[in-house]
């Protein structure tokens, strides 16, 4: 089974290609004419652009109770308490995100809202995966992962050096000034934080929220949940397409970050899935679902 479609992967890298040289170019005047923090339409996806990553995280989990033996004690105390665990992380990260950019969101709110998207998705899973052989679920689950922990670190780790000031930084002090995505490090960071400026300000390269966000396009591996869904492979993809760009657009939007940023966000979670899915897929005799 073709997980990701050649042909559509480049056409995607083409477009974000084009996307880097304008923003490249009118980084600084493309968020100038977009910013505004007080959007609707921003605030929503700062709240839960990041879903994708997290429901990853769940989604795991809920595999993880699908290789359940009842024979083997050790290891079903293991599975459930990995499950435990990796929902518990979705739901608390999607209970944080809403607090951060809604003022009138309450935590009770928040986390009802996480346990219920969570448990929608868990049960939707779980029915999937019905008939899925276990080697088939250890690969997801495996896949899953790799992608959300190596995304997690490639995008953090750059981030530090990069030290970007965010749109929301420069359009709100004289003394910070737009600093395009090819300089590495920020001479004035250190003197600014003494001054009570969060190092979250100097955090713009790249995106995370659109490289979670991204995370998006691993709904293309749901076909090898459930043979039902062979054949929308694409269109899976596509929805995690559109879904990474609105999240993108809101992140531009809300001041966190530039055109640049939110390409190399999701240019490098797309990469990341590409690798992952030829070493954990690739040339793979394993079928996929149980008679």
């Amino acid at each position: 089974m073709d997980i990701y479609k050649k042909k559509y992967c480049v056409i995607l890298g083409m477009i974000l290609f084009v996307l880097m040289g304008i923003g490249s170019l009118w980084d600084y005047q493309i968020s100038l004419f977009f910013y505004d923090p007080y959007n609707i339409f921003g605030v929503f996806l700062a709240s839960y652009g990041h879903l994708p990553a997290l429901l990853c995280m769940a989604v795991a989990g809920t595999l993880l109770l699908r290789m359940i033996d009842q024979s083997m004690k050790i290891k079903m105390i293991f599975y459930y308490a990995l499950a435990f665990l990796f929902n518990l992380i979705a739901v608390i990260g999607m209970t944080l995100g809403p607090l951060l950019y809604i003022p009138e969101m309450t935590t009770l709110l928040s986390l009802v809202i996480a346990i219920g998207i969570v448990g929608i998705v868990d049960v939707l899973v779980y029915q999937l995966s019905l008939h899925v052989s276990h080697e088939t679920i250890k690969k997801i689950v495996l896949f899953i992962l790799l992608v959300v922990v190596i995304e997690q670190l490639v995008i953090n780790g750059i981030k530090i050096v990069w030290e970007r000031p965010r749109m929301r930084l420069i359009s709100s002090r004289n003394d910070v000034s737009f600093q395009p995505w090819w300089v590495i490090g920020n001479s004035i960071k250190e003197q600014l934080m003494a001054s009570g400026i969060s190092s979250e300000e100097f955090k713009s390269f790249p995106s995370a929220h659109t490289a979670n966000a991204a995370c998006a396009m691993i709904l293309c591996t749901w076909p090898l949940l459930d043979k039902r869904l062979k054949g929308k492979e694409n269109l899976l993809f596509f929805i995690g397409v559109c879904f990474t760009f609105l999240v993108a657009f809101s992140r531009i939007i809300m001041g966190a970050h530039f055109l640049t940023d939110v390409v190399v966000g999701m240019a490098i979670c797309l990469m990341i899935q590409i690798v992952i899915v030829q070493f954990v897929f690739k040339k793979s005799k394993t079928r996929f679902y149980e008679k």
